[in-house]
């Protein structure tokens, strides 16, 4: 008679150690995979913003502005109330399959008015990042919609630059200073980029904050008093930027990495921090973003707002040439200041 042999107790614990061992070993590379995978998107939907860029400019002759305000103080959101005033990335939605939804919206309205403010809670996976993810509700108003990933270089500035004389909460600058390729109230065409689109920077990454208040968030008012505002030629030392980093991490007590607060919760406002960024602090930077007028509200102030992802080393950048690079963390911060600037006639090499 044959017996039958089943597993020992001691078989079996060793047959499950080893499929252990093999799902360890599994994971890490699944995740690799997924996460290459997550790249490639970011980079397509980079490409795209590229192409819808310059598409726009054929069809236009310029570039859109980073924030589109009217010329019209009786209609709220526009004239003195520039921070409701439509994103570039608005303007650019017929240029990536979203016609329709541009076609609904009533540009004589802020983008929180009426049929607007349901408008602009649409999700569009063109604007999303597969590797970063939305905390904040998808609701009305100003703070809540359905995220945005990508924003528009407004270069080595401070954003907010160029207003009226007399103008409340508004450095009155020079408009003739196009810093970056998306300022305020100034347009950017192709002949203007003398240092050549493809050392300048027209887009990239930022994390989706985390939806907290900004009471000891990352971005209140009176954070960083000092920021100057930087013309084309003349940027900020890292001596500078340490020191308002570091004074932004001592007012808000924000000494952690990912963005607090309502950063990039949505694609409709043409305001630093949702839909346009600054090249003034390094990719990924320690230091917190952070607005620095007293009275300001989360995104519409002067301040300090970096290139973020959650990329291991460094962001996705959209080149004026419509090029993608990936750019480290580690970059030279004058040279980085330098990609952010249209005209400053620097002579760059590799980066």
């Amino acid at each position: 008679m044959f017996r039958r042999r089943g597993f020992t107790l001691i078989e079996l614990l060793v047959v499950i150690a080893i499929i252990a061992i093999l799902i360890a070993l599994l994971l890490p590379a699944v995740q690799q995979a997924r996460e290459a995978a997550r790249r490639s998107q970011c980079k397509n939907n980079l490409k795209q913003l590229g192409l819808a860029l310059h598409n726009y400019h054929d069809t236009h002759g310029l570039f859109p502005r980073g924030n589109f305000e009217k010329e019209d103080t009786a209609t709220y959101g526009y004239g003195n109330y520039s921070y409701f005033a439509f994103s570039a990335q608005t303007m650019l939605l017929p240029f990536i399959d979203q016609a329709p939804l541009y076609n609904q919206f009533n540009f004589s309205q802020a983008p929180n008015w009426s049929t607007n403010d349901t408008l602009k809670r649409t999700v569009i996976p063109a604007f999303l990042c597969p590797s970063d993810t939305l905390k904040i509700p998808n609701g009305g108003g100003y703070n809540l919609g359905p995220g945005n990933s990508y924003v528009m270089s407004a270069g080595p500035s401070v954003f907010w630059f160029g207003c009226a004389p007399g103008t409340p909460n508004c450095w009155s600058g020079n408009l003739n200073d196009m810093v970056g390729m998306f300022n305020y109230r100034k347009s950017v065409r192709m002949r203007d980029i003398t240092d050549g689109t493809s050392n300048t920077i027209a887009a990239s990454e930022h994390m989706m904050g985390d939806g907290s208040s900004a009471a000891g968030g990352y971005s209140v008012g009176d954070t960083v008093r000092g920021v100057g505002q930087v013309g084309p030629n003349s940027f900020p030392t890292q001596a500078n930027l340490d020191s308002w980093g570091n004074n932004a991490k001592a007012k808000t007590g924000d000494t952690t990495y990912p963005p607090r607060g309502d950063t990039g919760s949505n694609w409709a406002y043409g305001n630093i921090g949702l839909t346009v960024f600054n090249t003034l602090l390094n990719p990924n930077s320690e230091y917190p973003n952070c607005v620095t007028c007293a009275g300001c509200g989360t995104n519409d102030g002067r301040g300090l707002f970096a290139a973020r992802s959650r990329h291991t080393g460094g962001v996705h950048t959209l080149m004026g040439d419509g090029a993608v690079r990936f750019v480290s963390d580690s970059i030279n911060n004058q040279t980085w200041q330098n990609l952010g600037a249209v005209s400053d006639g620097s002579v760059l090499g590799e980066f």
